[in-house]
């Protein structure tokens, strides 16, 4: 008889049977597809190793307490002891040793920092005093005088001090100070300041790997002073010759056509004022001003086409030498020494050596430019400086190089008419569209006009400017600066280009910070886009739209208060934020007034705020924030009757809000910002 018992037996074994078959089906057809995957993509593994690299870096700098070296050093012995037999324990081995290298080079760096009341001697330092140190670097500035300085006399254990120069008398100092002078200072130290929100940058963590340990103001003209030893040094040589060719240039030049002269030189930007930074920043050509691929590989093909040239008139050396590849040589001498006068950055890095792949790929008789060169370079400069991943310098320079490529790789004749305006164009879109993602991560803005500007700008750039650099750099050694007065007209045609196009509506927009987990998605999105050619590569265009989809409903904070409750303030509109004290904490107030995506910062006092903000008492004030009415106050014992507070002084209760007040304390013994 069948009863029900069999019945559910059956029906069980049958499910069984049926969930074995397809589970089996399905491992094996994902087994298969697997395998067609990496086969497709074998011949590219190495693109996706500085990817794994760089996560195990990003992961450690992000973790407030990291694990022992040991613990990692013992995981990743595991992991390379059973990765011969499971191929895929190498991305955890990858992975692992980014983390390695990043908390060996914290370890090895090891800078000394300057803190606030901790001992005697931090409280003594900062009080002025006086005290002797060396030079390492010195520069002028729209204000006055900048100063990094090493070996002082003070009894603090300290490595470099960043020490700022302001007013008159630095502004007309003759800037006689050279790198390795011997220098009696006056000056008023303090620490450098902790990051004090997560949208905002950590300017600490950057000061901390290059070795500045403290920061100061000098508060009187600084002397030299004649001392008998100086050691000398080829980094000493180079810093004096960079120093000299500014000097120069100041003296032949105007100030901002030499601010300009100075940035694509030797790479100080520093004397560039506000107005024609912003300027450029607005016409979405601010990447000129930064030493880069595009600086390099002019001044790299412009020597190769001057010397191929050159030996091509010999005719004993063109015919029994490969011509070629002699000036490729000379091509990498003179990108290997611009690349030392330009001031050693991490997009310049990348650059060189980029350019030297494609020498050696000249030499070879191999393809030049690919995406395997990046992930060299990128996997070189992560293993020996793993904190440039932080900075925004690696961010924008291998995110616009790694899109350039992937999208030439795909479209290298996809116009064959007006080839050279429309690779102009594209490029500059590719480009714009790549480093995007960090333009509003990091400074909160993004240009729109960009495309316009850059037609003109690199021509001029190519063409005229940079070879005129590489003229007045030779002509410079001989004491010779009538060619900076050539390169003069460029770089007045660059800043006239720069500030016609920045007077373009909507040429820059603010945007508010995205959060950590949308930066996560949009870029590894991106690299599956860009590095895949498999079409599973569509997912990332798939996982870019969700990012900036996150991105349209992440919430933005309202309310910021500064450490003691010394500063407080809203933002109050879409394009407002409004503070009690905008003298306190300026620069980090108007960090914060750009991660929320405003460009006005304004004091309550302003006509501007006071429809948003309303004085209750000596303590307390209620503030209007995008429909919320949000009252700060310090005192422990305010009332909670919220009515009448809403209504004090009032003839009729305000209507722009339907929720009741939300009340924050001002805690003036909290040494921390807050937001909400």
């Amino acid at each position: 008889m069948y009863t029900i018992r069999d019945f559910l037996r059956n029906f069980c074994e049958n499910e069984r049977i049926r969930f074995r078959d397809f589970f089996r089906n399905f491992s094996e057809n994902a087994k298969v597809q697997a395998e067609k995957f990496f086969e497709h993509e074998r011949m590219r593994i190495l693109n996706f190793v500085p990817v794994i690299l760089g996560t195990g870096i990003c992961c450690f700098f992000n973790i407030d307490n990291p694990p022992e070296l040991i613990w990692i050093v013992s995981s990743c012995l595991i992991l390379l002891a059973l990765s011969g037999r499971f191929k895929f324990l190498w991305i955890f081995l990858i992975f692992n040793f980014g983390f390695i290298i990043a908390q060996l080079r914290t370890a090895c760096v090891n800078t000394p920092m300057l803190e606030e009341t901790v001992g005697q001697l931090q409280k003594t330092a900062e009080q002025p005093q006086s005290f002797f140190a060396t030079v390492d670097s010195c520069y002028r500035t729209e204000s006055g005088l900048n100063f990094v300085v090493k070996d002082s006399s003070l009894k603090l254990k300290l490595n470099k001090i960043f020490l700022s120069w302001r007013g008159k008398k630095a502004q007309d100092s003759s800037g006689d100070f050279m790198p390795g002078d011997r220098v009696s200072f006056f000056a008023k130290l303090s620490p450098l300041s902790d990051q004090p929100f997560p949208q905002a940058y950590n300017f600490k963590r950057q000061q901390y790997f290059n070795g500045i340990s403290a920061r100061g103001f000098v508060m009187s003209p600084p002397k030299k002073v004649e001392y008998l030893y100086q050691e000398i040094t080829l980094s000493l040589l180079i810093d004096k010759f960079r120093h000299k060719i500014n000097k120069k240039i100041d003296e032949a030049l105007d100030l901002d056509t030499a601010a300009i002269a100075k940035a694509l030189v030797t790479g100080t930007k520093s004397s560039i004022s506000k107005d024609l930074r912003e300027s450029f920043v607005r016409s979405g050509t601010a990447h000129v001003l930064a030493i880069s691929g595009l600086h390099i590989g002019i001044i790299g093909l412009f020597i190769f086409g001057l010397v191929r040239l050159l030996l091509c008139c010999v005719t004993r050396i063109s015919m029994f030498y490969d011509i070629k590849k002699i000036a490729a040589v000379v091509s990498l001498a003179g990108a290997v020494a611009f690349y030392f006068i330009s001031g050693c950055s991490v997009s310049a890095m990348r650059a060189l050596i980029m350019h030297t792949l494609v020498i050696l790929s000249i030499i070879l008789d191999r393809e030049a430019v690919t995406m395997r060169s990046i992930a060299v370079a990128a996997t070189i400069i992560m293993v020996l400086s793993p904190e440039a991943i932080m900075f925004p310098s690696f961010q924008l320079s291998f995110s616009a190089v790694i899109a350039i490529v992937a999208f030439y790789e795909k479209c290298w004749n996809f116009s064959p008419y007006f080839k050279t305006l429309t690779n102009i164009i594209a490029t500059t879109v590719v480009a714009t569209l790549a480093t995007s993602i960090f333009s509003v991560f990091v400074f909160n803005q993004l240009t729109l006009n960009s495309i316009f500007a850059n037609i003109f700008m690199i021509p001029l750039m190519s063409f005229f400017v940079m070879p005129m650099v590489i003229v007045s750099l030779i002509c410079m050694l001989i004491n010779v600066t009538f060619p900076l007065k050539i390169l003069a007209l460029g770089i007045s045609a660059m800043i006239k280009l720069a500030k016609f196009s920045s007077t373009f509506a909507g040429s820059l927009l603010i945007m508010h910070s995205p959060s950590p987990i949308v930066m996560t998605i949009l870029i590894f999105s991106a690299l599956v886009l860009t590095l895949i050619h498999h079409r599973i590569r569509w997912a990332g265009l798939g996982g870019l739209l969700v990012g900036i989809f996150l991105y349209h409903l992440q919430d933005i904070p309202r309310i910021i208060i500064s450490p003691n409750a010394k500063a407080y303030g809203a933002r109050v509109d879409d394009d407002l934020t409004c503070f009690n004290h905008c003298g306190y904490f300026r620069s980090t107030l108007s960090a914060w007034t750009k991660s929320v995506g405003c460009s006005r910062r304004e004091n309550f006092k302003s006509k501007a705020c006071r429809k948003f903000v309303e004085r209750l008492d000596d303590d307390s004030v209620k503030i209007s924030a995008d429909g919320q009415d949000f009252i700060l106050t310090s005192n422990p014992n305010f009332s909670d009757d919220f009515e009448k507070i809403q209504n004090n002084g009032e003839k009729e209760p305000r209507k722009n809000s339907q929720k009741p007040p939300a009340v924050i304390f001002l805690d003036k013994t909290n040494e921390k910002f807050r937001q909400f």
